[in-house]
């Protein structure tokens, strides 16, 4: 695989930011009644045959009907944007089982689904469990503002099932553009961004294992010319709790990268709603969630799938190595 640690512009369709859209949810593909029920019998005989989820793949799981707009949602994910959201999947129909099936029927023409921790867990109910973010737990069981970051596989799937009664929206930033952006204003940080950082594990390891990442993870890497992103700043700022310091300049390209990414015009804000199904491409597009708190009548609650997809041109390292080594196409399949 070549690599090269040479900046340069880039220009490619993932570079965007917010004024290259139009108003709230104009980038929604609905699903029609006929692609609902589609989905609805695949999903239902998919769950008749035992098989299960992880292992649905589009021969077991044949869309016809969906097929021209999953098309469009992959080309997005790989050739545009980065991002793409389905709409209109009614979830209060079905049970947790069918909306499973059905989210990772409609995944699996985007890519294979792979373990998201080292506990295993091949999906993630992204809720609040009371538990505080920290360096010894991962984001999904909070309700804290997320900062901008990459996630561990190629690409990330959410299904909203409910929302909050105020706060958690999903804000994405164009990867692409940021890498620009500091090309172009800040060229002095980039071999800092090239070279990368450790991270700390979040006791995401075996016993005796180191709990830093045993090399330095690039920010910005070209694989085959394609540029990959690969960022979590908090991670990153937690080594210094195992005794590593960050440097100061190092502290400057953070603080840079942060900066940008909080610009209005590089956000695109979504309020997704309850049968929303998202997914980014990691590798082009960061991912931010503000604070959130649910009620009585109201509890955020997303289905969290990590997927990687072996034909995609960007197929670089991911931190999926990080938290689950051994897994996907870079080790022996779990």
């Amino acid at each position: 695989m070549a690599v090269s640690a040479t900046p340069h512009t880039t220009t490619d369709p993932s570079a965007w930011t917010a004024r290259d859209f139009g108003p709230p949810r104009s980038w929604v593909r609905d699903l029609s009644d006929q692609m609902i029920d589609e989905i609805s019998a695949a999903a239902k005989a998919a769950q008749a045959r035992g098989t299960a989820f992880h292992d649905i793949t589009p021969q077991t799981f044949p869309l016809p009907r969906t097929s021209t707009l999953l098309k469009a949602v992959y080309d997005d994910l790989e050739d545009g944007s980065g991002f793409a959201v389905l709409g209109g999947w009614p979830v209060g129909d079905f049970d947790a089982q069918q909306n499973l099936f059905a989210f990772a029927g409609v995944a699996s023409h985007l890519g294979c689904v792979v373990v998201q921790n080292y506990e295993g867990d091949r999906v993630v109910d992204v809720t609040d469990k009371g538990i505080p973010y920290s360096h010894k737990s991962r984001g999904y069981s909070s309700n804290k503002l997320l900062p901008f970051h990459s996630d561990g596989a190629d690409l990330a799937g959410l299904l909203c099932l409910g929302v909050s009664a105020s706060g958690g929206k999903s804000v994405i930033v164009s990867a692409t553009a940021l890498y620009d952006t500091i090309a172009r204003e800040r060229p002095d940080l980039m071999p800092i961004l090239l070279r990368g950082f450790y991270h700390h594990r979040r006791g995401q390891h075996d016993p005796g294992e180191p709990p830093l990442s045993p090399e330095r993870i690039p920010v910005f890497s070209f694989h085959d010319g394609h540029l990959h992103c690969c960022y979590n700043r908090n991670p990153i700022d937690w080594v210094e709790k195992e005794g590593m310091r960050l440097e100061e300049n190092e502290v400057a390209a953070l603080d840079f990268i942060d900066e940008v990414v909080a610009r209005p015009e590089m956000q695109l804000t979504m309020d997704l709603r309850a049968g929303d199904m998202q997914f980014v491409n990691n590798f082009v597009i960061l991912h931010s969630r503000t604070e959130y708190a649910d009620d009585e009548n109201h509890r955020r609650h997303l289905l969290r799938l990590w997927l990687e997809n072996a034909e995609s041109k960007r197929n670089g390292m991911s931190l999926l190595q990080l938290y689950v080594p051994g897994t996907g196409r870079y080790g022996a399949a779990s």
